[in-house]
């Protein structure tokens, strides 16, 4: 673009000042010389065949040359606008594929994006000025309000970005209308991997370019069923590249341990590994793989976290419960003691305990979870009880009912109790007349209380009784929640949230009501902290569509596609170029004639 750019009235009237000039400068006269000769009889017959109309005519050609060369340059240097602003000059649709693929790297060492970029640009210049363009990405994150001026477009064509998150589309305008999508042209730019449902009527412009890639498509930490305090690593490394290739792989956890390997990985396969990591201490564990020529670097890494608490030891103290027994069984981190309440001793090796329709005179060390407990001095009074209570509200944001559903819950008998609000006891289910069913207790020691047994319920049957297990062990042993999340916006169920990388960066997050709202741009682990409550996030890519650079049905680019539309419109002759050979050619006309006295 040319910063000295003109309208194309400014550069009317810049030329009509331009021909004022030299039209004055004609007219200003030289001063009268005089000259004393010895004789005027030479000079009278000079004067004689001397015709004043003829000299007038060739004064008037000399001013019209100088105004059409003054015209002409004053006109090449400006550069006006042919087409002013908003008036029409046809009608661009633009749409920038900005899919996760389009962040992979060429072997010119510029990302398809950049290419991408770089010939939206080359086509918005293409275009006259006065051309309505609706510049929009697939990924709809940006999008024109509507037709706009070229330049707002190029502009615009600045804040867009490679995006997660969401299947990529192709947006169009509605037809119909001014700023309808009829007669308009079409123009899409995308690699083809992860695109698709492009109109027909669009002219495909492909910045696809195979390349090696590989990336990290699956990785999970497993307790073995057995021994829960041994945990295996599930890494699954995919080859999206033509060839079979040689990838390092790595596991690198806190303290400094870490673990390597080397797999050989055929083209366009998988290979997995378990890997014990039970050495590790608690905490991030990051797997990464180098591979030389690697095209796409966002699904090299990938994170998990191992609990701080390789196996919780929980004691549960029942006269017979099998259903309570077996459900703690099957919790993979859970090592179990089970006695009878005869035998209950506080025992500081317990780090959770669970009773069964029993209560201790006092409390215990360690947490507590309690079912139907008996009467004690440290429990909520209790004053009768309940029959067939039907569930009226639960506290779904407590980390205790996450992910579950009361629904479905049938009590046919419970404690008559009263949670005491000032001692630290919050009520978490409640029956009709606000009749406490569960309460938890958070001051000081951890502890939940339900007001019924097992086998006054439906509670052991529900899908959901495993989940709130879990969910109680890891609130009573401070383990905080764990989020597992690919990259993109995301939705966190805390209000006024502070979300930090592990390198202390904070990530803005934006309220919402009941949450907050977050952009994870790169893989990572976090930590979302609010005034309640703190989450752990792991985000990561995790995806063979995205690691599968080279699945495209798009022929592979030009060398450079910006730099042949450049050569395209370089064969064009540029008209403000012609504009200076034509002043260059006035001056010489003008030269010629003034040597023939043609002109003056």
């Amino acid at each position: 673009m040319n910063p000295l750019a003109l309208t194309a009235s400014g550069a009317a009237m810049a030329a009509l000042a331009g021909v004022a000039l030299v039209v004055l400068l004609y007219l200003l006269k030289p001063p009268l010389r005089r000259f004393i000769v010895p004789s005027s009889l030479i000079w009278d017959r000079v004067l004689k065949q001397t015709h004043a109309g003829k000299d007038r005519v060739r004064w008037w050609l000399s001013v019209l040359l100088a105004a059409l060369t003054a015209v002409a340059v004053i006109i090449a240097i400006a550069r006006p606008q042919l087409i002013p602003t908003g008036a029409s000059g046809g009608k661009l649709i633009l749409v920038l594929d900005n899919s996760p693929t389009m962040a992979t790297r060429a072997t010119d060492g510029a990302t398809r994006w950049d290419h991408a970029v770089s010939r939206a640009r080359a086509i918005l210049q293409s275009h006259s000025a006065g051309t309505r363009v609706w510049l929009a990405d697939t990924m709809r994150r940006v999008a024109s309000p509507g037709f706009e001026d070229r330049d707002a477009a190029i502009e615009r064509l600045a804040a867009l970005r490679v995006a997660h998150g969401g299947a990529p589309r192709v947006p169009l305008p509605p037809a119909g209308g001014d700023d309808g999508a009829d007669d308009a042209e079409i123009v899409v730019i995308s690699d083809g991997v992860q695109l698709a449902g492009v109109p027909r009527e669009a002219r495909v412009e492909s910045v696809f370019e195979p390349v090696q890639n590989a990336g990290i498509t699956a990785f999970e930490l497993r307790p073995l069923p057995a021994d829960p305090r041994r945990v295996q690593a599930f890494v699954e490394v995919t080859n999206g590249g033509g060839a079979t290739k040689q990838i390092a792989l790595a596991l690198t956890g806190v303290a400094g341990r870490r673990i390597a390997r080397k797999l050989e990985v055929t083209a366009a396969s998988a290979r997995a590994e378990l890997i014990d990591v039970s050495d590790f201490e608690g905490g991030p564990i990051r797997a990464s793989i180098l591979m030389a020529g690697d095209g796409l670097a966002a699904d090299d890494v990938a994170y998990a976290w191992l609990p701080m608490r390789r196996v919780v030891r929980v004691n549960l103290v029942s006269e017979g419960n099998p259903w309570l027994e077996k459900a703690l069984r099957a919790q993979p981190r859970v090592l179990l003691a089970v006695m009878a309440p005869a035998r209950y001793a506080d025992s500081r090796d317990a780090d959770a305990w669970v009773f069964d329709r029993y209560a201790p005179r006092t409390p215990p060390a360690a947490p507590s979870l309690l079912f139907r407990p008996t009467r004690a001095d440290w429990l909520p009074p209790q004053s009768g009880e309940l029959a067939n209570p039907v569930i009226s509200a639960w506290d779904a944001s407590h980390p205790l009912l996450e992910n579950i559903s009361l629904d479905d819950l049938f009590v046919e008998r419970a404690q008559k109790t009263s949670a005491r609000k000032d001692g630290g006891d919050t009520v978490l289910v409640a029956a009709a007349g606000n009749a406490p069913l569960a309460w938890v207790h958070e001051q000081g020691t951890r502890r939940v209380a339900i007001g019924f047994a097992l086998e006054q319920s439906n509670f052991a049957l529900h899908a959901a009784f495993p989940v709130f297990l879990n969910n109680a062990l890891n609130w009573m042993v401070n383990e905080p929640t764990l989020i597992k999340a690919g990259l993109g916006t995301m939705e966190l169920p805390l209000a006024a949230a502070r979300v930090v990388a592990a390198d202390g960066a904070e990530l803005p997050a934006r309220p919402i009501p009941g949450g907050s709202l977050v952009e994870m741009t790169a893989p990572g682990f976090y930590t979302a902290v609010s005034a309640q409550q703190r989450l752990r996030i792991t985000v990561n890519v995790l995806d063979r569509k995205t690691t599968e650079v080279n699945k495209s049905g798009l022929k592979p680019m030009a060398a450079d596609p910006a730099a042949a539309l450049s050569a395209q419109q370089s064969a064009r002759p540029d008209p403000w170029l012609l504009l200076l050979l034509g002043a260059a050619l006035l001056l010489a006309f003008e030269w010629w004639g003034w040597n023939r006295r043609v002109t003056l």
